[in-house]
């Protein structure tokens, strides 16, 4: 696995970026829905791309969760409800920046918040499995070492 430092960055600011779109749905009236959802998408891709990188692999300059999740079927299973998600969060990575690209309503923004959520359960779900896999995998070889030290 890359460093966990990197990894952690990655989820830093994905978790900046989630929890700015949860605070501005609930505090902003009228709420900036674009923006949030916008906050959605780059949460989303945030996390995908953490991954990717405590798999060693560099993530590809897109903001196209397909694409990520494409890259990520190599080194684990993806949950087959993510390509809703991906279809639902994409958009927003580039039309919300942009006057009249995209109209967005409090139902949408919603369902974007809560698929962020559900990428960053996942996400962090998998890290743990990673990180609790090489910790088992250093013990093993602590321990050959040790055996073939007597």
């Amino acid at each position: 696995m890359a460093e966990d430092e990197f990894v952690a960055e990655w989820f830093r600011y994905a978790n900046m970026d989630l929890d700015t779109a949860k605070h501005t749905f609930e505090n902003m009236h009228p709420a900036p829905l674009e923006i949030i959802c916008f906050h959605c998408q780059q949460a989303a891709e945030k996390f995908l791309k953490g991954i990717l990188v405590a798999f060693d692999v560099e993530p590809e300059k897109t903001h196209d969760l397909s694409k990520l999740t494409a890259t990520l079927k190599a080194y684990l299973p993806v949950p087959k409800e993510f390509s809703d998600f991906e279809k639902t969060l994409t958009q927003f990575g580039v039309r919300t920046r942009y006057p009249n690209e995209i109209s967005v309503d409090e139902s949408q923004t919603k369902t974007a918040i809560t698929h962020a959520e559900k990428i960053k359960q996942w996400a962090e779900s998998e890290i743990a499995k990673i990180e609790k896999a090489e910790k088992k995998a250093e013990e093993e070889k602590s321990s050959e070492q040790e055996n073939s030290k007597k």
